[in-house]
């Protein structure tokens, strides 16, 4: 059964759990004799979040897409960069040029892991 908001005509207004046919109760305040109708439902204005993972209840927070692009950031220089690079499909002035490897102080070729903000 839903939960209803019920209001007489002295102000009182209470939350009752009934059936959706009951349109009217008794007033259940001291010395009030009217009968208390109905509310419609009131939508309730609040912060839209989209749920992640329905089973555990996990919300989307506010920096979400902050956090994904840093996650994507990371896999992509840990994992991807150094995937192309010993792909051996590129050429050298290529993966310079996208940031993909350097010349150290030895002037020898490495490979750069780390996003471009943390190195």
């Amino acid at each position: 059964m839903p939960k209803y908001t019920f209001k007489c005509e002295s102000g009182h207004t209470v939350q009752k759990i009934v059936s959706a046919k009951v349109r009217e109760i008794e007033c259940n305040h001291e010395g009030c004799t009217n009968s208390m109708c109905r509310q419609p439902p009131r939508l309730q204005q609040s912060d839209v979040e989209e749920t992640i993972d329905k089973y555990f209840g996990t919300k989307q927070r506010p920096d979400q897409k902050d956090v994904v692009q840093q996650r994507r950031d990371e896999f992509y220089w840990t994992v991807e960069v150094p995937r192309l690079v010993n792909s051996g499909t590129y050429t050298v002035e290529t993966m310079l040029e996208m940031g993909w490897i350097y010349l150290d102080v030895k002037n020898q070729v490495q490979i750069n892991n780390k996003p471009p903000n943390k190195r």
